[in-house]
């Protein structure tokens, strides 16, 4: 019965991966080609641009911290895209 115990909690730490929880730096790319992105690294975005078509400030800072980011950074985010 130990063993079996044993067996599965090894089974089951095995089998869990590892998450990277690593800030997202980029927040999108602008549409003019010459490379210039979106940064939040001051606090203030600079060339950001509402490419899931956000209507309230609401719904982008959501969406932004379901997908992993901080409560700061899409908050910066959401406000330079100037949404109500």
């Amino acid at each position: 019965m130990k063993s079996s115990m044993i067996s599965a909690l090894a089974l089951v730490s095995m089998s869990i991966a590892p998450v990277s929880a690593a800030p997202i730096k980029v927040a999108a790319q602008t549409n003019n080609g010459s490379g210039v992105q979106c940064s939040l690294s001051s606090g203030v975005g600079h060339n950001c641009r509402n490419v899931l078509n956000f209507k309230t400030f609401y719904e982008c800072q959501t969406n932004r911290m379901e997908r992993g980011w901080t409560s700061i950074e899409s908050s910066n985010y959401c406000r330079t895209l100037d949404l109500k």
